[in-house]
């Protein structure tokens, strides 16, 4: 602090200075007071400050800290504006007074009559003020029950989209050489009736490879032999010509690689016997292999061709068969980067990533997060810089005896925990191709068709989908995982011992009630219950509005188009939900009709059902059965006016994987915030890996200021699971946001790892509806 320059003397500076100046005249005996040095009053006190308060109870007497007044050589002025202080614990008072140095004193004032309101005041001394400030806690949702605000007039906006791109969601995993469709009928039907859009073709490039190993020269492959392959795929396909009214549905086709395809003369890595490809030359061939396929095996479109895709992963879950492959991460890493950089050469426009990671136990055996860094880690620094995005395979499953889902806080860690620290190792989150969602459990790969099975991967589609749907800027693509016949898979789609593959939008009759060993592929071929997931989602586009739960297990989002709205939500409980919708609309537009699909699973059957009906046109309750998605459509009788804005930005810490230690602060910098609305939203979102023993709810503070951390989190408990891995979402008051914040977060027990640490901010250009 800028004194002016005022002169202070301690007690022992002043002898020595008085003994200096009467050396310096000769020890004389004179009474005069002239050399004495002049002691200058100073009424300024050294810095302090008071601790700011949150959460607490409304209309109640408060006390702050207590600070120790220094600085300060003689009784200076105090007063308080808006409270009242005490001096040395003696009684309170608002009246102006004096305290000397070294004295101590606290304020203390009555909160404000209503939830989640902020109180300010002011105490001055001498020169000086310094503020208190203390917030009242929100309104207790327990009170309310499960709500859903949607603010009709407000959209939606993350990263500049602002709509629902069904061509990154509703997509399928095939393709257009895909013949197992049933007829031409069937699959113009589905794919228009559902509007639905292609996805990934992953098993076309092992086979054109293969094709060229007898006319390949030491190991490089010879471009006149794919140019006539090239030609007849592309002949094929000019050929297909009921293929071609779909081209507008391949927006985000893509293709891949598989493991079977890796390059082992590279490193010189096989022996005998090597899963992969032992005849390729190296890691620039297998990128070279690739830019020639994109040239000669696709046109523009019609009659010259398929479309050249947009999207290549340049190989599927390789990291799972670097054992078989006598390979590793780092040189797997390394040829992702080889093709990439050759691709982007030959075709600018083409994206390419990968790792197409399986498996993303990223906390498995509460090592360290030891296999994040064996991973993700090595591929962001081997290789980050150079791929265009990130890819992924995301599913529930089950353990043969509980199921373990990836849905809800533990998907939310995993990708929070990539995209933080690609942030830190290259200073972009990357995009995200989750290539495979669903359902998966290696206990029912092999058992009988299950309509049962069939929920199991319904529900988790739309659970894991509307988690995607969240991340609109994010997603460059998505799909749910299933084949439409497999007849690829064993003996004709019949594996040894008499299944067929588990995951199928088609089954035969014979196989309904559970019978194995149907090997009459030309029985009647009918839809699995997966068609349900596309009946229920067939209707939903438009622009994304404000929508917000009361409970985060409970995801919601809805969508405006024209004068419909689309209100999705799923829940995430084990339990049924009767929730209220409230409809903010500020036109009070009069509302012509309700209609709802409810998707669930019904017990008595079996089976997943899909219910549709009406609900009156006063209506304001649904209820959605466990893990059940619901979309309320409800019509009014004018287009809705959307004229407000919720802008969403996600910002990431400077660092990550911070062990815990108890009582010890962490402290996370979230730097650069745009807060540029009076009115707006933010939540805090902690990624965790702890022993399911230890604590979920540690002390947090941004900018001085303690955080409510809730005790619940989006899905199950994962008590399934062997440690908890997720991210608890906190809300943060968003006067207290700064361009440059400082968060504090300490534990009271010791264990586990702070994953990550990111931040959803929420400008609005209006203060929204809330429940609370």
């Amino acid at each position: 602090m800028n004194k002016n320059y005022k002169f202070k003397l301690s007690k022992l500076s002043f002898i020595l200075l008085t003994s200096v100046s009467l050396i310096s005249c000769g020890g004389g005996s004179s009474n005069s007071n002239n050399d004495k040095p002049e002691i200058t009053e100073d009424t300024t006190p050294d810095a302090f400050s008071f601790q700011a308060q949150s959460n607490l109870a409304v209309n109640t007497l408060i006390e702050s800290n207590s600070v120790t007044i220094t600085g300060i050589n003689s009784a200076t002025k105090i007063s308080i504006s808006g409270g009242e202080y005490a001096i040395d614990n003696n009684s309170y008072t608002s009246s102006p007074s004096t305290i000397n140095n070294n004295q101590n004193i606290k304020v203390r004032a009555t909160t404000a009559e209503t939830y989640s309101t902020l109180t300010k005041i002011t105490l001055t001394v001498g020169e000086l003020s310094k503020t208190f400030e203390f917030t009242t806690k929100p309104e207790p949702v327990t009170a309310l029950g499960y709500q859903v605000d949607v603010n009709l007039n407000v959209s939606h906006t993350k990263g500049g989209v602002d709509s629902f791109d069904r061509s990154r969601y509703i997509t399928m995993h095939i393709a257009t050489s895909d013949s197992e469709w049933p007829d031409n009928e069937t699959q113009k039907q589905f794919i228009e009736d559902y509007d639905v859009y292609y996805g990934r073709n992953n098993g076309a490039l092992p086979w054109q490879l293969k094709r060229l190993e007898t006319s390949a020269t030491e190991g490089i492959v010879d471009d006149d032999q794919m140019t006539i392959f090239g030609n007849q795929t592309k002949s094929n396909y000019i050929n297909s010509t009921h293929e071609h009214q779909f081209e507008d549905r391949m927006a985000n086709m893509m293709y891949g690689g598989q493991p079977v395809m890796y390059p082992h003369q590279e490193k010189n890595n096989c022996n005998t016997d090597c899963y992969g490809n032992t005849w390729l030359a190296s890691y620039d061939e297998y990128g070279r292999f690739l830019s020639e396929w994109l040239n000669k095996y696709f046109g523009s479109g019609g009659t010259t061709g398929e479309q050249k895709p947009k999207i290549i992963e340049v190989m599927n879950e390789p990291f799972v068969h670097s054992g078989d492959l006598n390979s590793s991460n780092a040189n797997i890493t390394e040829l992702h980067k080889v093709v990439a950089q050759r691709i982007h050469q030959d075709h600018p426009n083409v994206k390419v990533g990968g790792y197409t990671a399986a498996y993303p136990a990223l906390e498995a055996n509460n090592s360290g997060f030891q296999l994040f860094d064996n991973t993700w880690k090595t591929f962001i620094d081997g290789a980050g810089e150079q791929v265009d995005f990130y890819s992924i395979h995301l599913y529930d499953g089950h353990d043969n005896s509980n199921h373990q889902f990836r849905s809800g806080s533990n998907v939310e860690a995993i990708l929070d925990m990539i995209e933080q620290y690609s942030v830190i190792s290259t200073g972009d989150a990357k995009p995200w191709v989750i290539s495979e969602y669903g359902f998966y459990s290696p206990h029912y790969k092999s058992t009988p068709y299950s309509k049962q099975e069939d929920w199991w991967n319904i529900r988790s589609f739309s659970s894991i989908m509307m988690q995607l749907m969240d991340k609109p800027d994010q997603i460059m693509t998505s799909m749910p995982f299933f084949i439409l016949k497999a007849l690829w898979s064993g003996n004709a789609g019949v594996d040894s011992d008499g299944h067929r593959y588990p995951s199928r939008l088609f089954v035969l009759k014979d196989e309904l009630d559970g019978s194995i060993n149907v090997t009459n592929n030309d029985g009647e071929w009918v839809f699995s219950e997966m068609e349900k997931f596309y009946q229920l989602w067939s209707e939903v586009k438009g622009k994304r509005i404000d929508s917000k739960p009361s409970d985060l297990d409970l995801q919601t989002d809805a969508y405006v188009d024209g004068n419909t709205l689309y209100l999705i939500v799923n829940n995430l409980e084990a339990d049924d939900v009767e929730f209220n919708f409230n409809l903010n609309e500020n036109n009070n537009t009069q509302i012509n009709s309700i209609s709802y699909k409810h998707l669930y699973y019904n017990d008595a059957q079996s089976a997943p059902e899909l219910a549709q009906g009406d609900l009156d046109n006063n209506a304001k309750q649904f209820t959605v059965n466990a893990h059940a998605t619901s979309i309320i459509k409800i019509t009014y009788a004018s287009d809705i006016v959307v004229n407000e804005t919720s802008n969403e930005t996600k910002y990431y810490a400077d660092k990550f994987k911070q062990q815990i230690t108890a009582n010890n602060s962490t402290q996370f910098a979230i730097n650069d915030v745009q807060t540029s609305t009076t009115s707006g939203e933010a939540v805090l979102r902690l990624g965790l890996g702890r022993a399911h023993n230890l604590s979920l709810e540690p002390t947090i503070t941004v900018n001085g200021t303690n955080l409510i951390v809730p005790k619940d989190f989006r899905g199950y408990d994962q008590k399934t699971r062997d440690s908890f891995f997720g991210v608890i979402e906190i809300p943060v008051p968003y006067h207290l946001l700064q361009k440059n914040n400082t968060i504090d977060v300490r534990f009271d027990d010791t264990g586990g790892y702070i994953s990550s640490m990111t931040m959803q901010v929420f400008e609005t250009s209006a203060a929204l509806t809330r429940f609370n």
